[in-house]
């Protein structure tokens, strides 16, 4: 019997911590200022230091240039990534403005 219930014990705890709720919340219920200021995250080049992808989204950022374009269709690839990034993350931020 013992063997039982170390297990339903330690399930019963995590099940436990697992709903408790953490955020913040004042009398009306909502979430304090999250809900009107967004998570903006800025945009970070996710592609391995030497590759294409990690050379065109490097050039995308330094350049600001808007304009992806070459002969490699990775180096193209990680200038767009660099590009969506940095539009959603503009698109963030005006929200929060609003």
């Amino acid at each position: 019997m013992k063997r039982l219930l170390l297990p339903l014990t330690v399930a019963g705890v995590l099940l436990t911590v697992g709903c408790k709720s953490t955020a913040p919340s004042d009398s009306s219920g909502s979430i304090g200022d999250a809900a009107s200021a967004p998570n903006c995250v800025e945009p970070e080049n996710p592609y391995d230091e030497g590759s294409g992808h990690y050379a065109g989204y490097e050039w995308a950022q330094s350049s600001g240039s808007g304009t992806c374009g070459g002969n490699s269709q990775s180096f193209i690839e990680g200038c767009e990534e660099y590009e969506n990034q940095e539009a959603e993350y503009e698109e963030c931020e005006a929200r929060g403005k609003q």
